[in-house]
């Protein structure tokens, strides 16, 4: 009888809310007086990144599930409510705004899978291009007019130096994700902050990405894709970009717009490890920010994103130059083994070119840099 009762206490630990104080249609209900609202998943609180919306019903926010459960707290700024979330589950809740208004709140946990790809080929079938750096006039000047030398100075490696520079990057502007500069090069982008504009993640990359090449550390800039790009009509990717480390001889994944590098065991990971790590090794993840990104915000936005990859074949730095292509094609996407190849962005955008390859070994290659004759110059 005694461990029955102990299990059945347990059960309603599990299932019910810990600080609802009354019930609205059948439902937990909190208060609230502003539409700001925080939220806690495990260890990690997110703060002031949700909007409470009574005209939303229910207004969803899902919540990663690392293992086999997750604590979840969400907190107004006079009330707070704590579930037990399982993947697969889902939860709902009253948040009743300013004692007029009820927003319905659903919770939907959710767990990780990891992307499967070849690992098998351990021979490149493509080529890729990158800066060498050697008399670019384009990078000299942009590592000369902002200083750049001065943003790793003291750095004690080149994961330090990779950090402080995405972390200067993101620092130089808010981001907005409907402004375009009126040409995508480092130089016009940074001067057109220095006038006020903001941008969007793709200028975030195209900057750290050249601001890395100019102080010798190879970089590319890369795009993401949702696995339902082709359905989606909105937000279905994110630009970020991969720095190889020298001194770790391997590629590492920043985000300038978070400011973020990923970390498993204290070695950077690229974006497809990183993918990898969060699926499998999710409690030992850590995000290194210089700006204090979370974890648990991080990736619970990024993590959709991580399923087709892809980057250019010649990455070269400037402005009056023709890229190199492959059979027509500008870029290389990985997809996983056994994923439809997409053909649309966003419903009506043509993806048409990439060449496309399941191999890691064609798309984490180390450099290879072009002779000094073919670099580029502004």
């Amino acid at each position: 009888m005694k461990k029955s009762l102990t299990s059945m206490l347990l059960m309603l630990v599990l299932v019910a809310p810990v600080f609802a104080q009354k019930v609205y249609k059948g439902l937990p209900v909190i208060k609230a007086s502003a539409t700001a609202a925080d939220y806690r998943i495990g260890k990690d609180l997110v703060k002031g990144s949700w909007n409470i919306s009574p005209q939303l019903s229910p207004d969803v926010l899902r919540v990663p599930v690392p293992e086999a459960r997750q604590k979840f707290t969400f907190y107004t700024n006079t009330d707070s409510i704590s579930f037990i979330v399982k993947a697969g589950k889902s939860y709902r809740f009253y948040v009743n705004l300013n004692d007029t208004a009820y927003a319905l709140t659903e919770l939907q946990g959710y767990g990780f899978e990891a992307v499967k790809f070849n690992k098998k080929q351990s021979v490149p079938a493509y080529t890729l291009l990158y800066e060498q750096n050697a008399d670019n006039a384009y990078l000299q000047e942009l590592r000369t007019k902002y200083n750049l030398d001065a943003v790793v100075a003291g750095a004690a490696n080149d994961t330090e130096k990779a950090l402080r520079m995405v972390n200067w990057v993101h620092k130089q502007w808010q981001h907005n994700g409907m402004n375009e500069p009126s040409s995508p090069d480092a130089l016009t982008i940074l001067a057109e902050v220095k006038d006020g504009k903001q941008f969007r993640c793709v200028e975030y990359g195209i900057v750290t990405t050249a601001c890395l090449n100019a102080i010798g550390l190879p970089a590319r800039t890369m795009g993401l894709k949702m696995k339902e790009v082709e359905t989606i009509e909105f937000g279905a990717g994110h630009v970020l970009l991969e720095v190889y480390l020298p001194d770790l001889k391997k590629w590492a994944m920043l985000d300038g717009q978070f400011d973020v590098m990923p970390v498993l065991n204290n070695v950077p990971l690229n974006a497809v490890e990183f993918q990898n790590a969060i699926a499998n090794n999710y409690n030992k993840l850590e995000i290194r920010s210089i700006s204090g990104t979370g974890k648990a915000q991080y990736v619970n936005w990024v993590y959709p994103y991580l399923y087709y990859f892809d980057v250019k074949f010649d990455n070269r730095e400037g402005v009056a130059f023709q890229r190199e292509t492959v059979d027509g094609k500008g870029s290389l996407m990985l997809v996983p083994v056994g994923a439809k190849v997409p053909e649309v962005f966003q419903r009506k955008y043509k993806l048409d070119r990439y060449k496309h390859t399941n191999s890691l070994a064609d798309l984490y290659q180390a450099p290879v840099l072009p002779a000094a004759t073919t670099t580029a110059s502004r």
